[in-house]
């Protein structure tokens, strides 16, 4: 018994020696989709195109060794999927912008070299949805900007994320992280509404591009898929570290 107390209270001082704590503040830039396949099996009807958005937020991580740390981040994201197609032989362009708060609860690897690596899980939260779709033909009522469209999306969506990348130290205490990173959803993006419940949304003009067809198959007919959130991009972040060996 003294000698695993023993063996406890060496790991724990080994453990307190090595650790580092590290605050900082994060950024990142990328493309960012809504994958449905209703919407990629729409044909000419509707195409997805590359859209791009952001995000910023704060970051804690905890090194209970040298080399690997647990890191909890809060950051808002700030998402767009662009379309567009043809409706009735009328040319369109439509966007979804939606906010999401990301809560990434990650393990983190760091090497001597400066090499940094991280995964874990990550819940998204919906804060806001807005959408706009523009036609050949101004005053055609299917045209709106603004548009509230958070119906039919989920409130939360759970996934996992990872990055990798460098640390470059500029003094002491104060280092950049500079890096790529990628979220991949598992749960579903958007809510399945029923048909009755979809068709009345759509005539109230709750729903937005992304919604729509996730619940309208390439015949125009009531069909609904699951929609999954995916970002990749570059990260870069600006950390302070506390209780530095001198």
């Amino acid at each position: 018994m003294k000698r695993l107390l023993v063996v406890l209270a060496l790991v724990c001082t080994t453990f307190a020696a090595s650790a580092q704590l590290e605050l900082g503040v994060n950024g990142g830039f990328g493309t960012t989709w809504f994958l449905n396949d209703n919407a990629f099996d729409q044909g000419p009807n509707l195409n997805p195109n590359f859209s791009f958005g952001g995000s910023y937020g704060i970051s804690g991580t905890y090194y209970f060794t040298e080399t690997i740390g647990i890191g909890v981040e809060a950051n808002m994201l700030s998402m767009n999927q662009k379309y567009d197609g043809t409706v009735n032989e009328l040319n369109f362009d439509s966007r979804d912008h939606v906010n999401y708060f990301q809560l990434p609860i990650m393990l983190k690897v760091k090497t001597e070299s400066g090499f940094y690596f991280e995964a874990g899980p990550e819940i998204n939260f919906l804060s806001n949805a807005t959408g706009e779709l523009t036609s050949a033909d101004a005053t055609n009522p299917m045209n709106y900007a603004d548009r509230e469209i958070k119906t039919g999306f989920n409130s939360s969506v759970f996934g996992v994320v990872f990055g990798f990348g460098g640390r470059f130290n500029l003094n002491e205490n104060l280092l950049l992280t500079a890096g790529l990173r990628f979220y991949g959803g598992i749960a579903d993006a958007t809510e399945e509404l029923g048909e009755e419940v979809f068709q009345n949304e759509w005539n109230e003009e709750n729903l937005g591009t992304t919604v729509f067809f996730a619940h309208t198959d390439q015949g125009g007919n009531y069909y609904y898929e699951k929609t999954t959130l995916a970002t990749g991009g570059v990260q870069v972040g600006l950390v302070y570290l506390l209780n530095v060996k001198k």
